[in-house]
């Protein structure tokens, strides 16, 4: 077996043909150092043609880190969601030659959780909550203990913490008017049974309903659980009766939307000649489904990027943005 040879920043430094501090000063970003373009091209030119990777833990012994930082959630770790902000913290973090740790958010206290004993032992340096329930117990605890932290969430917590959201359930208005625009007289909603008090969807689907002049219909509104089978036979219970079927459905979440369009295939429905849809929020599948299905876009990567940053400031500096958002976007697609 062939020794693996290693490659050092004195290796990069002369390949490149300057310093080694100049070298140290491009790899790290280090801020009031002026660095001429060719320079620095010639340095990331050395790097990659001698797949020079930094020792992030001699690095980490310098600095006093563990150049890790903990990324906690309650989602299932294949959720899209989930995925698409991760993959915006891992290179967000990367580009700061961080690493992410995935911890587990399941504890009876806060002081027995995984994530306090990875950060009372040293390794991480912060923590990035991507979609997690965290009381104000917890947060008082971690802001008790100096922890830099971020919350990732799709919807705003009203607490003054590190937070970035979305903008996403203002757009709920501009699907309303493009329905209206469509000539829509009956529009239903569709979603989860509301389980956290900031969830606003039906409350902004409600105001949107008003501010356009529609009237919201009891019998037009199906909140379901986990059960596709039961969400399914809700949603082609207000599409059975021709006379009283709405033009058009609000579906509030991406699988919602995609449990909206099957009931209307179930059924023989035409999209969107005989009901208009749109869900709210992202899904890798709108483009693979029949029709492809308009929704309102959230900035997941960019979210991931965003908190990122966010924690890399709090751990450098101790400096917290209270809360971020970001903007989504209305997607049309041929099922509206």
């Amino acid at each position: 077996m062939r020794k693996k040879k290693s490659v050092s920043s004195k290796d990069v430094a002369r390949e490149a043909g300057v310093s080694q501090a100049t070298v140290s000063y491009i790899l790290n970003n280090v801020k009031g150092v002026k660095i001429r373009p060719e320079t620095r091209q010639a340095v990331l030119d050395a790097v990659k043609k001698l797949n020079y990777h930094p020792d992030q833990i001699a690095r980490g012994m310098k600095l006093k880190r563990s150049m890790s930082v903990g990324v906690v959630t309650d989602r299932n770790v294949t959720n899209f969601y989930f995925m698409k902000t991760l993959e915006g913290i891992r290179d967000g973090l990367q580009a700061h030659n961080y690493s992410v740790s995935l911890l587990f958010n399941k504890y009876e206290s806060i002081e027995e959780a995984e994530f306090i004993k990875y950060y009372s032992s040293n390794r991480i340096d912060g923590i990035i909550f991507a979609f997690a329930s965290i009381s104000d117990e917890d947060i008082e605890y971690m802001d008790s203990m100096g922890i830099p932290y971020v919350m990732v969430n799709t919807y705003p917590s009203g607490r003054d913490v590190g937070e970035v959201c979305t903008d996403h359930l203002s757009h709920i208005q501009a699907v309303i008017g493009y329905f209206k625009s469509q000539g829509v007289k009956d529009i239903a909603y569709a979603g989860p049974v509301p389980r956290r008090a900031n969830d606003r969807r039906l409350e902004a689907f409600k105001e949107a309903m008003a501010l356009h002049g529609y009237e919201v219909k009891e019998e037009l509104t199906v909140l379901g659980g986990h059960d596709n089978g039961e969400v399914c036979r809700a949603i082609m219970g207000l599409l059975e009766d021709k006379d009283g079927r709405p033009d058009a459905i609000l579906a509030a979440s991406p699988r919602f939307g995609m449990l909206t369009v099957k009931s209307c295939h179930m059924l023989g429905i035409r999209i969107p000649q005989d009901v208009r849809i749109v869900a709210v929020g992202s899904s890798n599948f709108f483009e693979l489904i029949h029709p492809t299905l308009s929704s309102i876009e959230l900035p997941l990567y960019d979210m991931g990027l965003k908190a990122a940053e966010m924690v890399l400031k709090a751990i450098d500096k101790g400096d917290m943005v209270p809360t971020t958002v970001l903007p989504s976007e209305f997607v049309i697609r041929e099922s509206s």
